[in-house]
């Protein structure tokens, strides 16, 4: 497949450069390393793959920017950030969704993530209206992980 790297490099520059953000603010949000983003900005990079791209234009997608009553642009995170390097379909899957996705992948970092950012009650909710609750050994182990963080919770 083609790519105008050319292209790609100069609306990366000016999408983040308008969302306020530094190489490195993208680079932490993206999960891709600064040195990779300062090469496709700056027409250095020779490839590019999709997986890559879509981290980068994902990280973009969900970073809002927000005009505040100075005329100033700020930042504003819609959705956490998860150890995981989860790639979606929608560039902003609702809230239900993000949660039934990332419990499924049971990575103990993200739905400790989760529940700080939503509530141990909402995931446990979205937990038991989600087909998820018909696999016995995915309900055992995440119930687990949600009776840890509730009490690491309660203690912190």
């Amino acid at each position: 497949m083609f790519y105008d790297l050319h292209y790609i490099g100069e609306q990366l520059k000016n999408t983040r450069v308008n969302a306020g953000m530094t190489q490195v603010a993208l680079a932490a949000v993206s999960g891709v390393s600064r040195a990779t983003i300062n090469a496709l900005e700056n027409f250095k990079a020779k490839d590019i793959s999709v997986n890559t791209l879509s981290l980068i234009l994902n990280a973009l997608a969900r970073n809002s920017i927000s005009d505040t009553t100075d005329g100033q642009f700020r930042l504003s995170r819609n959705q956490p950030q998860f150890a995981f390097p989860y790639v979606w379909s929608q560039s902003s899957p609702s809230d239900e969704l993000l949660i039934q996705k990332v419990l499924e992948r049971s990575v103990f970092d993200d739905v400790l993530t989760l529940c700080a950012h939503y509530g141990v009650s909402k995931v446990t909710a979205v937990l038991y209206a989600s087909p998820l609750k018909e696999d016995k050994m995915l309900m055992r182990s995440l119930r687990r992980m949600l009776t840890n963080v509730q009490k690491g919770f309660a203690h912190a």
